[in-house]
């Protein structure tokens, strides 16, 4: 029987609405994160899902539904503290307006200005305030793929990060490449259904959160 460790999943896409009918978001399906906590709950783990909107949830989980990068945020710092493994795959949207107009933005013009603010960096938060728990993020990048994953997993303070390209959006297979924090090593997994690699990224945050747990027991 498994050991009851308890999961914080953040998933899918964010909303920042520029007016009452338009708003800024980005092409992620929620897939992974729903595998990601299918196979938990399978193997016995308790899960709290964060998520935007999409298509499918998944089951028996805690199930918080968000719609902007801010929501996300709170539901996340409040939650935190509770659990012993945070996976960060959700499309959490950088920037949000500084404005939400009260009504639709009418056509005027040839063009039109729209200021942004930088949203909280919910990755880099949860990497920087946990305390022996394992935070894994993912970096899904256009270039420089595997540099700029271990910046960040370097620079926001993960225990692994998952690294794959925009190919990945809305796929049921996919590439994705791991970094462990305490590694150089980079494990590889090509073209495999996401629910394999969801099943291979728990069992790898399972292993780093025992790793960590024997670590501070035998010091």
């Amino acid at each position: 029987m498994s050991e009851k460790f308890t999961f914080l999943i953040l998933s899918g896409p964010t909303k920042e609405y520029i007016d009452p009918v338009r708003y800024i978001s980005n092409e992620s399906s929620g897939k992974m994160g729903l595998a990601l906590a299918s196979y938990a709950v399978k193997k016995g783990y308790k899960v709290i899902f964060i998520s935007g909107e999409v298509k499918k949830y998944p089951k028996k989980v805690e199930l918080i539904k968000v719609t902007t990068a801010l929501d996300m945020f709170k539901a996340s710092k409040f939650k935190l503290q509770v659990v012993d493994i945070v996976i960060i795959v959700a499309a959490v949207a950088d920037y949000r307006p500084v404005k939400l107009q009260k009504h639709k933005i009418k056509r005027s013009g040839n063009s039109i200005l729209l200021k942004f603010k930088k949203n909280f960096d919910i990755v880099k938060y949860c990497g920087k305030n946990k305390s022996d728990q394992v935070v894994a993020g993912f970096a899904l990048e256009t270039q420089n793929l595997l540099a700029n994953a271990k910046l960040k997993l370097k620079n926001k303070n993960l225990d692994l990060i998952v690294a794959n390209g925009i190919d990945s959006f809305g796929c049921d297979k996919t590439t994705v490449h791991l970094m462990r924090s305490c590694s150089d090593n980079v494990v590889k997994i090509e073209n495999r259904n996401k629910k394999f690699i969801a099943g291979k990224i728990i069992d790898e945050t399972v292993r780093i959160f025992k790793t960590i747990k024997s670590f501070k027991k035998n010091t």
